[in-house]
């Protein structure tokens, strides 16, 4: 499901359906504006169903939108500026068959500039309801979920402009525990002309509408771990300071080592050098005595060393 303003990154979205490795996959794009472009009917060997509209559709309503026209037992939203790698559906669709009780699961996501360049950076956490209550972590198209949960009552709250897709999964989460498979198989492009990253943070008006949402409908005990995980950050902090001056230490202490170490391998070098040089010496002197013994001097004047060291002795 596809919300699209008829952006040139539509195109990139659709060829990245074109490409999935799963076999059974419609494809609905929802119009959030009128007048827009006409597409064709096939993303790649997969069905695609433009859904036109009059006026101009904010998020949540387009979003509402797909999910009166998509007809597939599971759904997934891809926004029209983001792309999918090709096993992306099928990796979840696995995930979903093999744990029928499981009606969410969730990817990693890969994180790239407007232009598509790497940022080196994932989303790719396992599921922690607490984190889930103070902020969204998982992109809209990390998630495939079943049909199931529109029978129980999910739908986007169409007051929201921002975080739809944040409030969209804390109501799923009353429903079903999220699946995580760990790696990355998405990619989702960071730019400002969503809006959403200007009024990103806890302290943002889109944030507080959702926190004004969910506060009355969390139990005390939700809230308390809430707070709870606020209060052992600042511990969580000290800690990683004091493992951070710890590991600086070590660093140094190595650095030193690694000093002492050059030092000594010098002095041995210079050793070893002085070493060999002695040893040459030593040779040259062997080899000249021995020309020497093997004159025909040292031969000749033999009897007249004998005598001089007899005499020697007498005296």
């Amino acid at each position: 499901m596809i919300r699209s303003i008829d952006r040139a990154y539509l195109r990139d979205a659709l060829d990245s359906i074109a490409l999935q490795t799963y076999p059974n996959i419609e494809v609905v794009v929802v119009a959030a504006k009128p007048g827009h472009g006409r597409l064709a009917d096939r993303s790649g060997p997969f069905p695609l169903r433009l859904v036109d509209t009059d006026a101009p559709l904010p998020r949540s309503r387009a979003a509402n939108r797909a999910l009166d026209e998509a007809q597939g037992q599971y759904l997934i939203f891809l926004d029209d500026d983001d792309w999918l790698m090709p096993g992306h559906i099928a990796r979840l669709a696995q995930v979903m068959q093999f744990q029928p009780k499981a009606l969410v699961a969730y990817t990693g996501v890969s994180l790239v500039t407007e232009s598509g360049e790497p940022l080196g950076q994932s989303m790719d956490s396992p599921f922690d309801a607490i984190l889930q209550q103070a902020g969204n972590f998982i992109p809209i198209h990390a998630v495939l979920f079943s049909r199931l949960l529109l029978d129980r009552g999910a739908r986007f709250d169409e007051e929201l402009n921002h975080y739809e897709d944040w409030d969209f999964w804390l109501q799923l989460a009353r429903h079903t525990a999220f699946v995580h498979l760990p790696g990355v198989s998405a990619v989702y492009r960071m730019h400002e002309s969503s809006g959403v990253h200007n009024d990103a943070g806890p302290l943002g008006a889109a944030t507080g509408k959702i926190y004004d949402k969910w506060q009355p409908l969390w139990p005390a005990s939700r809230q308390r771990a809430l707070l709870e995980r606020v209060w052992s950050a600042q511990n969580l902090e000290a800690a990683l300071r004091d493992s951070q001056a710890a590991t600086a230490e070590q660093w140094a202490l190595r650095s030193r080592q690694d000093e002492t170490l050059a030092q000594q391998a010098a002095t041995i070098h210079e050793q070893a050098a002085s070493i060999a040089r002695l040893g040459a010496e030593l040779a040259g002197r062997d080899a000249r005595i021995a020309d020497l013994v093997g004159s025909t001097s040292w031969r000749i004047t033999a009897p007249l060393r004998w005598l001089s060291a007899k005499l020697k002795r007498k005296t």
